[in-house]
């Protein structure tokens, strides 16, 4: 896979719209899901990271029928080759949400080297997050059954670090996915905090 994750250009269009947007890298050990990742590249560059609020300021996260008890995070979608960030942010939440975009804004960029043990950095693969924010109303329902989505919550703020926490502390097999999971709900929370709570406390307020 030698095709860039991330065009330049791409990245110049976002930051003219909306303004420089933080940058973080991790480095991820993939205990036995790295092999998943590095096969999706041949359909996706990266994915979209959604971070959907509604008037009341409750933020939606969801769970998969095959995920671990309570294991509920942001949404997220892939970004096809030839597709860029902006149009999968909207495709996605047709397909997994089916609610409305009434603004959305980009809210920075999470780069991964995903490993497959800690003993073998030498076969690292390259992710991408393109980190978006969505206002919308009203109450999710999925058109993709095939994502397999159970259920919904909507929730406060606040949760993201908790949530990250759960996330981190998955067994086996769903270890590495849950700490590479993790990473974007920290990151969300990290930068973008008061953004998210003085909407809560704002309800009018547009994004």
């Amino acid at each position: 896979m030698n095709r860039p994750l991330i065009a330049p250009s791409e990245l110049e269009t976002l930051t003219a719209r909306f303004g420089p947007q933080p940058h973080h890298h991790a480095e991820v050990i993939g205990d036995g899901w790295w092999d998943e990742v590095r096969r999706s590249l041949d359909r996706r560059r990266g994915e979209v990271l959604l971070v959907i609020q509604r008037p009341g300021g409750e933020i939606l996260v969801h769970t998969k029928a095959f995920y671990p008890t309570e294991a509920y995070r942001l949404p997220t979608g892939g970004i096809g080759w030839g597709e860029t960030a902006w149009e999968a942010l909207h495709r996605e939440m047709a397909e997994e949400t089916g609610l409305p975009v009434q603004a959305a804004e980009w809210w920075g960029l999470i780069t991964y080297t995903l490993y497959p043990s800690a003993d073998r950095r030498d076969l690292g693969t390259p992710f991408v997050s393109f980190v978006f924010y969505v206002r919308t109303e009203g109450e999710p329902r999925p058109a993709d059954l095939g994502e397999q989505i159970a259920a919904f919550r909507w929730v406060p703020p606040e949760t993201l670090p908790e949530i990250a926490r759960r996330l981190e502390s998955l067994d086996l097999p769903w270890r590495g996915w849950g700490v590479f999971r993790a990473v974007g709900h920290r990151f969300v929370w990290e930068h973008h905090r008061e953004r998210l709570t003085s909407a809560r406390a704002n309800p009018s307020q547009k994004g």
